[in-house]
This record gives C-alpha cells, structure tokens and sequence, in this order.
C-alpha cells in the first residue's frame, strides 16, 4: 500500500490534462511536498516504478525549464509524439512552450 505522500503524489500526476505539462518540482509541490525537501526525485522514482501499473501521464511531466529529461532512444522521442498529439508546443530549442505548462486554477 503507497504511503500518503505517494497517494499525494499519484494523485496529482493523475490530475495534469492532456495537452499540459508540469516539471518533477511543480508536482512535488502541488503534492504537498515541502520545496527542496527531494521531492521532485521522488516523482522521479514514483513515475519510474508506477507509471504502468497505475496508468500514469508520465510523458505529461517535463524538467522545470521544458525540456525533456528521458535521453534519446530511451523515450525522449515517444514523449515528445505524445506530446505533439496532444497539441503541445515546442519552442526553436526543441523545450515545451511556457504556455503549456499547468496550473491548477484551470
């Protein structure tokens, strides 16, 4: 059984919509987890180990500055394709356009 931070955390993964994105940090945050306390490895950890098992957006969730942080050939293509098919944009530096980014006021 997840701990409630891990709920915390799923739940807000769970939250972000399709054609958004929010960085490791923002959901870590939003979770309720204090800033610069490692949250945002743990989203890392929890996408890495969960993500399947409990259907989570992964490719919904970006480095603060809107780039991708999975490597070529170890899924950075495919999050960008399911990205794009959503409508989302990327900038010349091949980023995530700000306007993209979630907020949860929406």
């Amino acid at each position: 059984m997840p701990s409630e931070q891990t709920r915390r955390i799923l739940d807000t993964l769970r939250a972000v919509p399709a054609g958004r994105v929010a960085s490791y940090g923002q959901i870590a945050l939003i979770a309720g987890h204090p800033l610069g306390a490692g949250g945002a490895r743990d989203v890392v950890r929890i996408l890495a180990s969960m993500s399947e098992q409990e259907n989570l957006p992964w490719w919904r969730i970006v480095r603060r500055d809107g780039a991708i942080a999975l490597s070529p050939g170890n899924g950075a293509e495919l999050q960008r394709t399911l990205l794009l098919r959503e409508g989302v944009v990327f900038d010349a530096s091949g980023k995530v356009a700000e306007a993209y980014f979630w907020t949860i006021y929406e």
